[in-house]
């Protein structure tokens, strides 16, 4: 099984640069203790890293799902969900 980190960086590679952005704007949002200049400029890499230094490969999936959801992106969210 592949580990957390290329699965959530493999959907994040899904999303063109806008749903990228607004990904990253949720999880702003949503976390706040993640500030707007920790996501300022802050590509997919480093997104996957922030994800799992914050909240660990578990509670960072679950959020991923969350967001990838609420963006109505539902099959990036359930191959996510069905490849863990």
């Amino acid at each position: 099984m592949a580990s957390v980190e290329y699965l959530l960086l493999r959907s994040l590679k899904e999303l063109v640069r806008d749903e990228l952005r607004e990904f990253q704007w949720r999880l702003q949002k949503d976390h706040e203790h993640i500030s707007k200049s920790d996501m300022e400029d802050t590509d997919r890499f480093t997104t996957v890293d922030m994800l799992m230094n914050f909240f660990g490969a578990q509670e960072a999936v679950t959020i991923t799902v969350s967001i990838l959801r609420k963006m109505k992106q539902n099959h990036l969210a359930e191959q996510l969900q069905g490849n863990v």
